[in-house]
């Protein structure tokens, strides 16, 4: 797999085009997936997710599911004042997020049993369990019912919720329609992705298609492509990059990176190739 062809790519005029190679590239939700096949305990992957929710960090999220109890927010304390977060996790700071760090201890000493708290049969469920935890808006809703449908295989019903989708996606959404010369309707535009992704293949869950949490992804990606920030390969070499950071602190970095793998599509070597086109 050639990095300089895969982030020359251009599909910007192709939505269709789009969701076939970042299925086939396994780089729509590269996260979940490294996780899902991580050789960890579900105990862990709960904290890692918990972590994860904090920087968007998956190095720190690997560090941070090391520790259990108090130690685990300890942890997440001590780094605060320096952790690298993502653009997702870019106004976790200052005192609304230490106060939500508190928050969450106090309701969840446990850390394993808030993301467990979140989980639900339907996206509604789901979205209300989590109405009281401290800086948890619509993307985190959204993220933790797709997540607890993918990493932890309990299903979750997305059924009419599109409306719902955070604002990226929605925007991408309108971006498909623009190109299929269609009026800008949101369960339109869904159902039209989500129709189109339902024949290819799951990535590790054969016995069910792609559905409208996958179609979700396509739209957030595909804007992002339009507008110049993803280029193929980057969703999984970033995941990479945070982890190589991590890999000599914890053995959970290389177990998460071994998920990154084991899909068969990357390589070490390949990973850090298209990081080098970032």
């Amino acid at each position: 797999m050639n990095a300089t062809t895969l982030v020359q790519t251009n599909l910007t005029d192709d939505w269709r085009g789009f969701s076939k190679l970042l299925f086939k590239l396994e780089d729509a939700d590269p996260g979940y997936m490294l996780l899902a096949r991580a050789e960890l305990t579900e105990a862990q992957k709960l904290r890692y997710v918990l972590a994860w929710c904090t920087f968007y960090n998956p190095g720190l999220a690997a560090r941070a599911s090391d520790y259990q109890g108090a130690r685990f927010y300890e942890f997440l304390r001590k780094v605060y004042p320096t952790a690298k977060r993502a653009s997702e996790r870019r106004h976790f700071r200052g005192q609304a997020g230490l106060k939500a760090l508190a928050q969450w201890q106090d309701l969840y000493p446990k850390p394993e049993a808030m993301i467990e708290a979140c989980f639900g049969s339907t996206y509604l469920e789901v979205r209300k369990n989590m109405q009281h935890m401290a800086q948890m808006g619509d993307y985190f809703y959204w993220k933790l019912a797709d997540i607890q449908d993918t990493v932890f295989a309990q299903p979750v019903n997305f059924t009419g919720c599109e409306k719902y989708m955070p604002k990226v996606p929605q925007q991408g959404a309108e971006m498909i329609a623009e190109l299929e010369s269609t009026c800008f309707a949101l369960p339109v535009a869904m159902s039209t992705v989500t129709k189109h992704i339902s024949k290819m293949k799951h990535p590790f869950k054969p016995n069910r298609p792609l559905a409208l949490q996958e179609a979700e992804t396509v739209c957030c990606v595909f804007k992002q492509h339009v507008v110049g920030d993803y280029k193929f390969g980057f969703r999984s070499a970033k995941a990479f990059m945070r982890l190589m950071t991590m890999r000599h602190e914890t053995l959970t970095a290389q177990k998460l990176l071994d998920g990154l793998y084991a899909g068969g599509i990357w390589t070490q070597e390949q990973l850090a190739d298209v990081v080098g086109h970032m």
